[in-house]
């Protein structure tokens, strides 16, 4: 994706059925949204959410090499409906270490596809 000195830009992309084939077999809800993202975008109801919340997490998670950092992002949305992230402790920490001043996100999906985009500003 597009990269440049001052930002590093990525979009992700998986299917409905990916993500709940994915969520049914392999990976849990509880190892990757927070009781506050669960209560707010519930399983099944909110699937393409929780899909674009899990590909803004797992690019996160892959920047550092670090799956621990799982349940210290937390992305809820702000009054008018942008994701937000919030970052516990020890992310904070990393992403002052790396540089990173700001990480952006959004999500978007139709009926089948979603998309997350995160963008690291430096």
């Amino acid at each position: 994706m597009e990269q440049s000195p001052a930002y590093s830009k990525y979009v992700d992309f998986i299917t409905k059925e990916e993500f709940i084939q994915l969520f049914s077999t392999i990976e849990k809800p509880g190892q990757w949204f927070s009781e506050k993202e669960s209560e707010v975008f519930s399983f099944p109801e909110h699937t393409r959410s929780l899909a674009g919340r899990y590909l803004i997490k797992k690019r996160i998670c892959d920047h550092f090499s670090e799956d621990g950092y799982r349940k210290e992002i937390e992305i809820l949305n702000d009054a008018s409906g942008k994701p937000e992230l919030i970052f516990g402790k020890n992310i904070k920490k990393t992403l002052e270490r790396a540089g990173i001043k700001k990480i952006h996100c959004s999500i978007s999906h139709s009926r089948n596809y979603i998309t997350g985009m995160t963008i690291f500003s430096f």
